[in-house]
């Protein structure tokens, strides 16, 4: 009886470690509260005279757009969906990207989702190494070689920064590294920034698309974003995709 307890204390414990350290859930153990400032102003837009509760437009009402285009550097707000959560802005972004037989670039390690959502459609993916002496930055001889291989096939790169597993948060000089490779070989950027800003002094973040811009090459970054890691609320569901593309 005593093995039979400690197993299947073990088994609730890895699949919860499985379920919420593979989604990063920050509110799962209940010590980061949802923020407050989010929740004052969904009950105030509730209480408002004339809130809507109707359908809206499909890529979002217009005020969350700007809204998101402001807090992305951006003036368009035709450049922004949202989504359903930055999964689903993944989603979003990668079935447009992909067809039956082409492949994309991910990082190893990195989130499972880009895989799972690329093989839903009939793709594929290639991992590019992260390097663990190099601060878990992306192997970019390692690029080079599966371009080299698999060149014809390949439809983007998905670039992960702040890291999710490695905790990893790219200088910029990496990233204008890579801004270069995509350059060369004319291929798409998707950013998955979900946890930008989530970074300790002497880290900053800097987003692609602003890196891409100022460099000024004309690479087509879609960064995927949302309000579940930096603002604490994974439940809400509400994440976006945003288009740099001249």
């Amino acid at each position: 009886m005593e093995y039979l307890v400690l197993f299947l204390l073990y088994c609730v414990s890895y699949n919860y470690i499985s379920l919420y350290g593979q989604l990063g859930d920050p509110t799962a153990t209940g010590n980061l509260p949802p923020c407050p400032v989010a929740l004052k102003a969904v009950e105030s837009a509730l209480h408002s005279p004339g809130h809507a509760a109707g359908y809206v437009n499909a890529c979002g009402i217009p005020e969350a757009r700007k809204a998101i285009a402001r807090f992305h550097g951006q003036h368009d707000e035709s450049s922004v969906i949202v989504a359903n959560g930055c999964s689903g802005a993944l989603e979003l972004a990668l079935t447009a990207l992909l067809d039956p037989g082409t492949i994309l670039l991910v990082p190893q390690p990195g989130f499972p989702l880009y895989q799972v959502i690329a093989e839903s459609h009939g793709a594929s993916v290639l991992h590019y190494r992260l390097l663990p002496d190099k601060k878990w930055e992306c192997d970019l001889q390692h690029l080079e070689e599966l371009y080299y291989i698999h060149g014809s096939r390949i439809r983007g790169i998905l670039v992960n920064n702040p890291s999710n597993p490695t905790g990893a948060v790219f200088s910029r000089f990496h990233l204008e590294s890579l801004v270069s490779f995509a350059q060369a070989h004319r291929l798409p950027i998707v950013a998955d920034e979900v946890y930008g800003d989530l970074t300790f002094a002497g880290s900053p973040f800097y987003p692609l698309a602003s890196v891409a811009a100022e460099l000024g090459l004309e690479v087509p970054v879609i960064t995927a974003s949302g309000l579940a890691k930096q603002f604490l609320l994974p439940g809400w569901r509400v994440g976006w995709i945003v288009f740099q593309d001249k």
